[in-house]
C-alpha cells in the first residue's frame, strides 16, 4: 500500500503527463520584457471574471477587488510554471492583506480534482483554480494570454496594470505587485 504522500505525487505526476498532451498553451522558459503594445491597450475598466477552484472555492473580481491581484495563467506540468508559482509565494507574504494571488491552471476541467495537491506540494499560500471555458477558448478579458507561465496583475479597482511571460524574478513580480500598489485608485 502506497502512503498517501506518494500516492499523492504519482498521482500529479500521472497528471503532468496527461495534461502535456491536452493543453495548447506553449510553455515561456524566461521572463519576457513587458510589451509595450500591450501596455498602451490596457483596459481602464474593470475586468470581470470568475475562476472555479472546487470545494465551493471561486476566484473572481468580486473576491479580489479592492487589492491588488496577482493571477499567474499556468500549467501544472511546466517547470517555468511551478518556478513562478514559488517565486509568487515567497514574494506575496510580504504584500499580505494588500494584495492578493492565485494560481490560475490553463488546462482540461477533468483534472480540477488534482488542484489541492498540487497546491499543497507546492505550498502556496493562494488559491489555485482552473481556467474558464472562455478564456481556454481565447475569449473573454484574458484572450491574449498565449504562453505560461503569464503572471497578470490587477490593481485594486480589478484593472490589467502589467502582463508578464516566463518564470519572473522574485524582484519582477515585487516590482509589478508595488507598481501597482501605487496605481491610480
Amino acid at each position: 500500500m502506497l502512503g498517501s504522500g506518494l500516492l499523492c505525487e504519482r498521482l500529479l505526476w500521472l497528471s503532468l503527463l496527461a495534461s502535456w498532451v491536452a493543453v495548447g498553451c506553449k510553455p515561456t522558459p524566461e521572463a519576457a520584457e513587458p510589451d509595450s503594445a500591450l501596455e498602451q491597450s490596457m483596459r481602464s475598466e474593470p475586468l470581470e471574471f470568475s475562476f472555479p477552484g472546487g470545494e465551493d472555492l471561486v476566484v473572481s473580481s468580486e473576491s479580489t477587488r479592492g487589492r491588488v491581484t496577482a493571477l499567474a495563467f499556468v500549467t501544472t506540468y511546466d517547470m517555468a510554471s511551478q518556478l513562478l508559482l514559488r517565486r509568487l509565494a515567497d514574494v506575496i507574504v510580504h504584500f499580505t492583506p494588500r494584495a492578493n494571488a492565485a494560481a490560475v491552471v490553463v488546462e482540461a476541467p477533468r483534472y480540477a480534482d488534482l488542484l489541492p495537491a498540487y497546491r499543497d506540494s507546492l505550498r502556496l499560500p493562494f488559491p489555485v483554480v482552473m481556467v474558464d471555458f472562455g478564456t481556454q477558448q481565447g475569449q473573454g478579458p484574458f484572450a491574449g494570454i498565449q504562453r505560461v507561465p503569464t503572471l497578470l496583475v490587477l490593481d485594486k479597482a480589478g484593472r490589467e496594470v502589467a502582463r508578464r511571460q516566463g518564470a519572473l524574478s522574485a524582484d519582477e513580480i515585487e516590482d509589478e505587485l508595488s507598481s501597482a500598489s501605487r496605481s491610480r485608485p
